[in-house]
């Protein structure tokens, strides 16, 4: 599959979630090894009126973002380690990869 139909999939099935309502979605991403452990963590949070609220990404938008690192974006040479997804209500989304520590998962690799 090609990196622009895995984001639009995943674009998609966000934007399906029932429970929740939105006028931006916003979800931070990360797979990556440090000190011999794979992290991968994310945190997903739902606008609305200016409230934010967390929520949880169903298994199978994890697996699409899974299969979203094995491609890399066109004129890279390594696969991402972190990304940040952004879609409003509008429909517009945007991804945003990462090539340097992951900081949520630099927060826990100390105690591993």
């Amino acid at each position: 599959m090609e990196i622009l139909e895995l984001q639009n999939q995943i674009a998609s099935r966000v934007a399906q979630l029932p429970q929740i309502r939105w006028d931006e979605i916003r979800v931070h991403y990360e797979n990556a090894i440090l000190k011999g452990t794979r992290f991968e963590i994310f945190t997903a949070k739902s606008l609305l009126n200016g409230e934010s609220h967390d929520f949880t990404l169903p298994l199978p938008i994890l697996d699409l973002l899974v299969e979203l690192q094995t491609i890399k974006p066109p004129g890279q040479d390594e696969a991402w380690l972190w990304t940040e997804f952004t879609m409003h209500s509008s429909g517009k989304y945007r991804f945003e990869y990462k090539y340097s520590t992951p900081p949520l998962a630099a927060q826990q690799a100390p105690f591993v």
